[in-house]
């Protein structure tokens, strides 16, 4: 059983931090919590009068929740880095948020002149309500995703059986063209890798320097510049076969073996390289759209 909820711990998992879409979360949070109070207290004498202190509560929860989701990855950016985000790590989260949820209502107690509880008694009694519908809400679209992600993976995959196909040859003999070559240059610009599109595997970012993975004739090589994604991103731009799928990662979409899908996205596997390669959720559909362009 401890092997089972430590895999179901681990499982990956995408998260959109985003003011915009945490406001939208909150909003129905807050909805959730009218609702409740209101269904709790049917039949109730007076439930009416209550009305305006539920909706009080309602908007703390969503207010609290709202600032626990845009303060706590910018706190702690490297808990909330993307590529790492699990289903474990979002149910601290949850606890975390369900912490802030807990400190509005006290506050608004407080405010009111009312009497509270002790502030565990509120934490515990905001747990109970509110930690079930969010796991299961998160779980449902966790599933939702991985599904979606793992089939268009299979269509990704047929794709690329079909670019790594060989290009059938001319019945009439014609003089071979050779393909555009790609220049890579440091800061200093004495720093020069010169490629031909194919040798080109992937490259990452390194702090202040690129690695670039290439083939020299059939064998995987490392080659560090001093450079920006950005500025090779600039310089592979007339190569429609290199795609900036990550913050971190160029890849040769040629150069793709295999990939695989998960809740977050996809993971690449390159030829010439044991490396799994992240596409971030915010690049998967352009991603799609560079596959079916070059198909």
């Amino acid at each position: 059983m401890f092997s089972t909820v430590r895999s179901l711990l681990s499982r990956p998992l995408a998260e959109d931090f985003s003011w915009r879409y945490q406001a939208w979360l909150s909003m129905q949070a807050g909805l959730y919590v009218l609702f409740f109070l209101t269904a709790f207290n049917v039949g109730e004498p007076g439930r009416w009068a209550q009305l305006p202190a539920h909706m009080l509560f309602a908007a703390g929860c969503a207010l609290s929740s709202w600032l626990a989701n845009m303060v706590m990855p910018r706190l702690l950016p490297g808990w909330y880095d993307e590529d790492r985000w699990t289903v474990g790590r979002h149910v601290l989260h949850i606890l975390v948020v369900l912490l802030f949820v807990a400190a509005g209502n006290q506050a608004i107690l407080s405010v009111l002149h009312l009497s509270m509880p002790s502030f565990l008694q509120m934490y515990a009694m905001v747990t109970v309500v509110g930690f079930v519908p969010v796991f299961v809400g998160v779980m449902l679209a966790e599933r939702r995703r991985l599904k979606r992600n793992l089939a268009h993976a299979q269509q990704l995959n047929a794709q690329l059986n079909q670019l790594h196909k060989p290009e059938p040859t001319a019945l009439s003999p014609t003089q071979p063209t050779l393909p555009k070559g790609i220049l890579l240059t440091g800061e200093s610009g004495k720093e020069r890798l010169s490629l031909l599109p194919n040798q080109l595997i992937y490259v990452e970012s390194v702090g202040n320097y690129v690695e670039v993975h290439w083939l020299n004739f059939m064998f995987p090589q490392k080659t560090v510049l001093r450079s920006t994604l950005k500025d090779v991103e600039a310089a592979l731009s007339e190569h429609p076969q290199c795609f900036r799928c990550h913050r971190a990662f160029i890849v040769n979409l040629r150069a793709v073996s295999h990939t695989t899908g998960n809740a977050r996205g996809y993971q690449l596997t390159m030829s010439g390289s044991n490396r799994e390669i992240p596409v971030s959720r915010n690049y998967i559909a352009a991603f799609d759209a560079r596959m079916s362009q070059l198909v």
